[in-house]
């Protein structure tokens, strides 16, 4: 390969080395009892990740991108219906899982996969369509939110319970948990899962 020539990453490959692995343990903010203030935080690291991803892949975008991405670019209406929903049920919900631990355990360990999942898709070659030249723009972040929200939705019934089993049991013991543990974890105990969830995200960018 020519000095300077891009090449896009192969899709089925460990994550782990190519963004920062802290970003993986966006779970441990599920410990944190303050309402709202974890949810705030997991979807910084997460943009944080995005633009992280994008600069090494040498991918330019529109501001609002990684907002996009990972869900958090919604209307001035639905941030208020979710603030007020938040401020009657999420209090007790923190209480909640002050009683029962290991219910945060097991968000942390959704939490956790998820943000898994967006790295290994923000890798996908298919990101871009071909001949798309390299910049992202806000309407495509999009459709690919969708995409990603589609293919990995009910991710904690379905992303190989015995990784989701494992992660718990890492979260239960220690709230900071490495990320590469993280990502590794997931890649050793769901290859099934994770073959699956790579083709569907190319079966579903080729739409």
């Amino acid at each position: 390969m020519e000095r300077g020539e891009h090449q896009e990453p192969k899709v089925g490959t460990a994550v782990g080395g190519r963004f920062h692995i802290s970003s993986l343990g966006t779970g441990a903010y599920e410990f944190i009892p303050l309402p709202f203030l974890d949810e705030w935080l997991i979807n910084r690291q997460r943009r944080g990740m995005v633009v992280s991803i994008l600069g090494r892949r040498g991918i330019t975008c529109d501001a609002q991108v990684p907002s996009e991405i990972v869900g958090s670019g919604r209307s001035m209406m639905g941030r208020m219906g979710s603030l007020a929903r938040g401020l009657v049920l999420k209090p007790l919900r923190k209480l909640f899982r002050s009683v029962f631990f290991w219910l945060t355990a097991r968000n942390a360990a959704r939490t956790a996969v998820v943000s898994y999942l967006l790295a290994r898709f923000l890798h996908h070659p298919g990101l871009i369509p071909a001949g798309g030249g390299n910049h992202l723009s806000a309407d495509r972040a999009r459709f690919l939110s969708g995409v990603f929200r589609d293919v990995s939705k009910d991710i904690e019934i379905r992303a190989a319970s015995g990784a989701m089993r494992q992660l718990i049991t890492l979260f239960a013991r220690a709230r900071k948990i490495p990320g590469q543990d993280i990502g590794q974890t997931i890649e050793k105990s769901a290859p099934g899962f994770i073959a699956e969830f790579d083709a569907m995200v190319s079966r579903h960018l080729a739409q």
